[in-house]
């Protein structure tokens, strides 16, 4: 997967928040990002997203997100305590915001890996963001214009007709794994973000799917799949990259 404005998996604008952590309290996260799971609507080879629902057929071309403040969450520990809001922070991975392409095939495909605190996490947190010109975001917004106050982006047809949709939604997610994961020194874990875009345009009652164009500001299924964008996500462990937990 592609993460624009970065060259490959080289993540300048990376900063991993690791309190009093020594080098050696720590293990490796490989993060993956997959958007179809093995029972997915979805067919199609690498590089095409096809949903069928019904009568209803989607082409995904391409889709797009915003995040910024990613990390793990887990138990505190003595060299990672609580923050004031109860979560342990140490293995906070400061991203953005940052435009992410999303992989459009089967199976998961790698972001990005860091050091983190050894211990148990049992949750990924992450912000949907909506970059706007009027703040830090001035030089995210410089490099990536068309992304000024849209925070996801698809591009497709629906039945035939080609669309562009795009959504303002600002959302922080808090995502619990299928099952904790254990980072150990020097180990490495493998952990798949799934966001399953195959159920994003789903009508009420998954008889058929919604024209997405019409799920743009203030049209008639916004609220509908804006609500279908959050529920979305799932968190697993991962290590054969398949995009099914292990």
């Amino acid at each position: 997967m592609r993460i624009r404005a970065m060259n490959g998996l080289a993540l300048g604008a990376l900063m991993l928040a690791i309190g009093a952590c020594s080098e050696s309290d720590m293990g490796e996260v490989r993060l993956q990002v997959a958007t179809r799971g093995p029972a997915s609507l979805a067919i199609g080879g690498p590089g095409q997203l096809v949903v069928g629902l019904g009568s209803d057929e989607i082409v995904v071309d391409e889709v797009a997100l915003v995040l910024r403040k990613v990390r793990l969450d887990g138990a505190p520990t003595a060299s990672c305590p609580e923050d004031a809001e109860g979560d342990s922070q140490c293995a906070e991975l400061r991203l953005g915001p940052v435009l992410f392409d999303l992989p459009l095939g089967e199976g998961a495909e790698p972001i990005f890996s860091a050091a983190v605190p050894v211990g148990s996490y049992d949750r990924i947190k992450f912000q949907i963001h909506r970059p706007t010109n009027a703040n830090e975001d001035a030089d995210f917004v410089s490099d990536h214009p068309d992304f000024e106050g849209i925070s996801i982006q698809l591009l497709g047809s629906y039945n035939g007709a080609p669309f562009v949709f795009t959504s303002d939604l600002t959302e922080v997610e808090d995502v619990v794994l299928a099952e904790p994961v254990e980072v150990a020194v020097d180990g490495e874990v493998q952990v798949t973000l799934l966001v399953d875009v195959t159920r994003w345009f789903a009508n009420e009652d998954g008889s058929g799917l919604v024209d997405p164009s019409e799920a743009n500001d203030g049209g008639p299924f916004e609220s509908l799949v804006e609500r279908q964008i959050r529920e979305s996500f799932r968190a697993f462990h991962d290590g054969d990259l398949d995009g099914a937990a292990d």
